[in-house]
């Protein structure tokens, strides 16, 4: 299996990377912004990168899970997420369709208004933030230009990851140092674990399955709730948590409220280890030990 992971130095990259190299795949990861070790430089502005990419490796399958990913700097800086994950994406997904590699395309619960989650695979997309709409701009060009294809939607994703990009970590990282964290009591989601999302995408390739599958923790929470879990097994004082509403936060972007995504399709599919919230926080705090 040929397999190239774009944006491999992200939470999710990092752990299907290794996962990918201990299953003995011939795995290719790729780097944007900062570079690392045994990964390979791929911009999704630069075609050249691209071309070079492919025409060196020449996958097999290719995931797509680069781009970006804070939420709030997509609404700050709508043009450049635009380029980035909108047209960036769509140059990469059209070399992959011309060395008919198999397309594997990360997408989000953020393609949802957030007024009925936890959603389904099929339920009625609307996103209301710049973030969103870029992923689902993404997904149509792809049920448009593939006759098989395979979108895996995720949501809240936590794992390690040593520049704390994820809520989890920063919330460890910030309790640790004494620091008050803020959590919305009205911000539901369905944490996910990482090695959950990776052992899934893996599964869902060697399945050869297509489609759009969404591969999320099984605990519908709001942030308060989550944070207080988070606080329970990292043995943090629960003073520092304050709740506030969402709209407290002001945040750049909106949050969809209810969002979250419901996993009846993969497991009923496939034989997944999906994570309640206590169950992937212990494990989190393992791999950060």
């Amino acid at each position: 299996m040929k397999l190239l992971i774009v944006g491999a130095s992200g939470v999710l990259g990092t752990r299907l990377y290794n996962d990918t190299i201990k299953k003995k795949w011939n795995v290719f990861g790729t780097y944007c912004s900062r570079e690392y070790d045994g990964l390979f430089y791929l911009d999704l502005r630069d075609r050249k990168s691209i071309n070079k990419v492919f025409n060196f490796f020449n996958p097999e399958v290719v995931v797509l899970a680069g781009g970006i990913t804070d939420v709030d700097f997509c609404e700050i800086k709508p043009r450049l997420a635009e380029e980035i994950n909108i047209k960036g994406s769509i140059d990469l997904i059209r070399k992959t369709k011309e060395y008919n590699a198999k397309l594997v395309f990360l997408s989000t619960d953020y393609i949802f208004d957030g007024e009925s989650g936890p959603y389904k695979e099929d339920d009625k997309p609307l996103p209301i933030n710049v973030y969103g709409r870029t992923k689902l701009e993404v997904e149509e060009f792809i049920r448009a230009s593939f006759r098989e294809y395979l979108i895996v939607r995720t949501a809240q994703l936590y794992g390690v990851n040593h520049r704390r990009k994820n809520f989890a970590v920063k919330i460890v990282h910030n309790m640790q140092k004494n620091k008050k964290v803020y959590a919305a009591d009205d911000f539901c989601c369905t944490p996910t674990y990482v090695s959950s999302l990776s052992c899934g995408i893996i599964k869902l390739i060697q399945n050869h399955r297509k489609g759009v599958y969404n591969i999320a923790g099984t605990d519908f929470l709001n942030r308060y709730e989550y944070v207080n879990k988070i606080s329970d097994v990292f043995n943090l004082k629960k003073s520092l948590i304050q709740k506030v509403k969402l709209r407290d936060l002001h945040l750049k972007a909106k949050r969809p409220k209810k969002a979250g995504l419901k996993i009846d399709k993969i497991r009923k599919e496939l034989d997944l280890s999906l994570y309640n919230c206590d169950e992937g926080l212990k494990l989190l705090k393992k791999e950060i030990k």
